[in-house]
């Protein structure tokens, strides 16, 4: 039986799903230009990568999950 070796000594911080959301929120109630290229993005992963420009890591998935969630009115953001 094989088994995997795992260094303990090196750790990632995991970014807080729930907070990287309310980030991006927050960001796009401040910011129009930002709303505009958020609600425009064609992909999750285009938003993620709209939000990590601005400082904020969220994944692709956290971002489809809330989709409804993120525009006011509460329409989803991408086709589904």
């Amino acid at each position: 039986m094989t088994t995997c070796e795992r260094s303990s000594t090196t750790t990632y911080p995991q970014p807080n799903a729930a907070e990287a959301l309310h980030q991006v929120k927050d960001l796009a109630l401040r910011d129009p230009v930002f709303a505009e290229a958020l609600q425009t993005s064609e992909t999750p992963q285009a938003a993620a990568d709209l939000a990590s420009q601005h400082g904020i890591e969220v994944s692709p998935a956290a971002l489809w999950r809330r989709r409804g969630t993120l525009e006011p009115g509460g329409q989803p953001t991408w086709r589904g």
